[in-house]
């Protein structure tokens, strides 16, 4: 790799993240003082992302961003944590993707809604394949999918892995699958990608699609992942939740830090899930990333 390379290249959307801790879920036609709020910038693949950057890996991140308040926010959120954000893209007249998570008081559980405004996707023409070609991971979320296909394509070609956080399995989701190396998604996703309802099932299913190791992450049930054939099961730790928001992301950091590190798919497994866990004891996606140190104590592994 050249000295002008990155271990990771982050391709996904951003969003401001709403904040609203709520004392119990929202009934229609109801009213409700909020526990607590806050504004945050987040994203699956941004947030995974500024956690490697924490953790000591050279990171870029390729997006769009809006000309508005909540882009200009998203945009130097990452450049503050040190993550190259020379290749990303700022749409005019456009506001950034927002999100409304609601935050259950007492659970820590969230529900998301949110928006992207039209025009805000990456399309293929606009990326720059030198941007994946010097990177030893690639992190997508697969939303504009012929876009994440193209970057996947060149990161391949170059030698490195690709790891795929997806939420629906949409029109050319095949293509991008059969490039991908490492799938870590819910079992909804792979029950809708493959009809199988049975979790094993669907996860075998999945992995004749093309990637060699797929992982099913299922909160406080722990993750089940499944490479060439062999199965490990890793259980959820045990923390003082606050708020799940951004969980999924830094568990994708952990295994992502784990894989460019060499260890196994047992450990790597209980990092992520450890590094997963801290960041609930915090409010919104990045707050409560953990330190490598914090994690492997609670992993009980080895510091290295």
């Amino acid at each position: 790799m050249s000295r002008t390379g990155v271990d990771v290249v982050g391709l996904g959307y951003n969003t401001i993240d709403h904040l609203c801790v709520v004392a119990r879920h929202v009934r229609l036609d109801s009213k409700q003082r909020l526990v607590e709020f806050d504004r945050q910038p987040g994203g699956q693949v941004p947030t995974a992302i500024v956690a490697l950057q924490r953790w000591g890996l050279r990171t870029r991140y390729v997006g769009s961003f809006g000309d508005d308040a909540g882009g200009a926010v998203a945009r130097s959120s990452l450049v503050a944590e040190g993550v190259d954000v020379a290749s990303t893209i700022v749409r005019p007249g456009l506001a950034n993707q927002e999100s409304i998570i609601l935050v259950d008081q007492v659970s820590g559980e969230r529900s998301v809604l949110w928006q992207r405004p039209e025009g805000m996707g990456l399309r293929p023409e606009e990326l720059r394949r030198a941007d994946f070609a010097d990177c030893r991971l690639l992190l997508t979320d697969g939303y504009d999918i012929e876009a994440a296909t193209a970057a996947a394509r060149w990161a391949r070609a170059a030698g490195a892995l690709v790891m795929l956080d997806i939420d629906f399995p949409g029109a050319g989701v095949e293509h991008l699958l059969a490039l991908t190396d490492l799938l870590i998604v819910s079992p909804d996703f792979l029950s809708r990608l493959t009809g199988e309802e049975d979790l094993r099932r669907a996860l075998s299913a999945s992995q004749r699609l093309g990637p060699r190791l797929c992982v099913a992450t299922m909160g406080t049930g722990g993750a089940l992942a499944l490479e060439e054939g062999r199965w490990s099961y890793q259980p959820a730790f045990r923390v003082r939740v606050r708020d799940s928001t951004g969980a999924g992301d830094v568990f994708h950091a952990g295994y992502a830090y784990g894989v460019l590190h060499g260890w196994g798919t047992e450990e790597t497994l209980r990092f992520a899930a450890a590094a997963a866990a801290l960041k609930c004891e915090k409010l919104g996606p990045r707050p409560g990333i953990p330190t490598v140190e914090r994690a492997l104590a609670l992993a009980a592994l080895p510091h290295r």
